[in-house]
């Protein structure tokens, strides 16, 4: 049987051939047990005399009895045993011997369909049925393309839902920070009209803690005790040290320049820089491209990159506000 000729047979009966003959078998094979099981159970339950087992008749043995006084032969039982097994794998090889002949000639002259007649045959439910392919069906590879673009753009959700996520959260803090610096800056009068009030005193609404108390201010040991005989350090100092190192670095600079010019260069350093600043600035670009496509870093209406800042605390920006205020205050009475 072909695989041609089986594929009809299955979809005409809705089950293989070899299934039938299958059960066939099966069922042969579930009789054979049900006859030993009997045959066993009427064996054990005769008398081993009636079976043909006796003793040896001399005087010198005494037979093993039973509850009951009934002479034991145990080796009755072990010999029913082995004798029952060997029946049932006799006839157990008598079935399969049988029905493997059978099962050949049932797929040979039963369930078979010739090969010229294969193309001719038409079951019930192929009536009506056209074969012809739309024009408009899909094909794998517009099937292919289409999941492609599905995946781009589950992507592309993901990333927009990101960003937008992001971008709530600014402006959510841009928003407290304006209403924040709006309700210390307007005020209701009297009649109901909104006035500016004046900025208050330093030492009350200006608040200047994060110059001593940021990240950086502790990097900086700015306003740190730094131990028990040591004073907390004013700002004034690091900003003091640092311009008076500014010149000495200008001149080492300025000493510096004409003997970098003048050092030799080795054969095939330009070539050698170009391509590593051509390499390098390749692999910024794929990184850039892979963090703009996984959504790490969204790009700005340009194309170039937005980068997010650090996040500045309330406190820190009514104060920066505060000390602009008061600086343009003091330009506009000048």
């Amino acid at each position: 049987m072909n695989d041609a000729t089986n594929s009809l047979l299955t979809e005409h009966f809705s089950y293989t051939p070899l299934s039938l003959i299958d059960d066939i078998i099966n069922s042969i094979n579930n009789l054979i047990y049900q006859a030993i099981s009997s045959l066993e159970s009427g064996l054990l339950s005769a008398p081993p005399e009636r079976l043909g087992f006796a003793h040896a008749n001399n005087g010198s043995t005494i037979p093993d009895t039973d509850e009951d006084g009934n002479v034991v032969y145990p080796e009755a039982k072990l010999e029913l045993e082995n004798g029952l097994h060997q029946l049932e794998t006799l006839l157990e090889a008598t079935v399969d011997k049988a029905f493997d002949k059978f099962e050949i000639y049932v797929l040979r002259n039963i369930f078979t369909v010739p090969d010229d007649l294969l193309a001719w045959i038409r079951l019930s439910h192929h009536e009506n049925l056209s074969l012809e392919s739309s024009p408009d069906a899909p094909t794998p590879e517009t099937i292919q393309t289409l999941r492609k673009k599905l995946n781009e753009t589950k992507k592309l959700n993901r990333s927009l839902k990101r960003e937008s996520a992001r971008n709530d959260a600014v402006i959510s803090q841009l928003r407290s920070i304006v209403s924040a610096a709006q309700t210390h800056g307007v005020a209701k009068n009297a009649n109901g009209e909104d006035r500016v009030e004046h900025p208050l005193p330093i030492d009350k609404s200006l608040d200047l803690s994060f110059l001593t108390t940021s990240p950086a201010a502790q990097q900086l040991r700015v306003g740190v005790d730094a131990g028990i005989n040591s004073k907390h350090q004013p700002l004034t100092t690091n900003t003091t040290f640092i311009i008076s190192q500014i010149p000495a670095l200008q001149a080492m600079l300025k000493q510096l320049r004409p003997k970098l010019a003048s050092l030799p260069k080795p054969a095939g350093a330009a070539e050698s820089e170009a391509k590593a600043d051509e390499r390098r600035e390749y692999i910024e670009s794929r990184i850039r491209l892979h963090l703009e496509r996984t959504g790490q870093l969204p790009a700005g209406n340009n194309g170039s990159p937005i980068i997010v800042g650090r996040k500045i605390d309330m406190t820190e920006a009514q104060a920066l506000e505060s000390i602009t205020g008061m600086l343009t205050k003091d330009d506009m009475k000048d």
